[in-house]
């Protein structure tokens, strides 16, 4: 008698968006020293690199050079971004394959394109619903204009109609990233995956996924409005700190402002990326 083949694992352990959640709060938690020991050279870095910026900015705002000041910005932010990408695999590594000290070095070129390239094909997304009907929208509301000014009620309806346009392109192009997850991290992984088989390794849970990353990203959305809220009168930090870096003003506080705002990076990058880790092995059965 023939044996009964053994169904795909998507199909006989669906994606679980709490498992997910639960092995980031774990991760980050319980497994808070291991993440420490992961992350304080990282720390280090970051610190050391912000620090000689700021210094940097200091002496170019005394200057009087605002284009070097930005460029000096961009550069930071560059800095950041790549360290991030770093980060990302050290601590993927880390939860999927229980490496200590994870290599990033041969998967760090793939898995930066994936980053890109998921983050470019986000941003299209989100253009291609959020664009042309607003250009519609736009022309439509200039042939109603033509013989004057627009009617009061055509105005706040078609503000109404493009925050909720924007919420849609966001949402949508969050679901989309979230199908793809398998994609990018599997490269982290070394164990290559197509556009194809993550989108179908996520059928039937994209809802979910897109449920706990906004779930996340409001969480610690939260953390860090009230830390900025809080510290910000304290260190005589106003709104309008960092449009005018380019005077000098504030730059102290600003770096502790930063200084504060990156301790909590850490771990929100750790959670997010275990919570795609998590997502990752149960859609390929691993």
């Amino acid at each position: 008698m023939n044996e009964p083949v053994a169904a795909p694992a998507s199909a006989t352990s669906p994606i679980s968006v709490v498992s997910a959640l639960s092995d980031a709060v774990t991760y980050v938690v319980q497994g808070f020293p291991n993440l420490f020991r992961l992350s304080w050279k990282f720390l280090v870095f970051v610190v050391a690199v912000a620090a000689l910026l700021f210094v940097i900015i200091g002496f170019l705002a005394r200057q009087e050079n605002e284009i070097a000041i930005y460029f000096v910005v961009g550069i930071g932010l560059l800095s950041g971004f790549l360290v991030s990408v770093v980060y990302y695999i050290v601590v993927t590594r880390n939860f999927l394959l229980g490496e200590p000290s994870p290599n990033f070095l041969a998967v760090f070129g793939p898995f930066l394109l994936r980053v890109l390239a998921l983050t470019f094909l986000i941003l299209a997304a989100m253009t291609a619903i959020f664009v042309p009907p607003f250009l519609i929208g736009l022309a439509v509301i200039g042939l109603l204009s033509a013989s004057g000014e627009p009617p009061v009620w055509l105005v706040v309806v078609a503000i109404i109609a493009l925050i909720a346009l924007a919420i849609f392109a966001v949402v949508a192009a969050i679901y989309l990233g979230g199908r793809l997850i398998p994609w990018m991290v599997a490269a982290a992984a070394e164990k290559p995956q197509t556009l194809m088989q993550a989108w179908r390794a996520t059928k039937g849970a994209g809802l979910r996924i897109l449920g706990g990353m906004l779930g996340l990203t409001i969480f610690f959305m939260i953390i860090d409005v009230t830390i900025e809220a809080s510290l910000s009168p304290l260190l005589g930090v106003s709104s309008e700190a960092f449009e005018k870096i380019a005077s000098g003003a504030s730059l102290p506080a600003l770096f502790v402002l930063l200084l504060v705002k990156v301790l909590v990076f850490f771990p929100q990058t750790a959670a997010s990326m275990v919570y795609c880790a998590s997502i990752y092995r149960q859609a390929s059965g691993r």
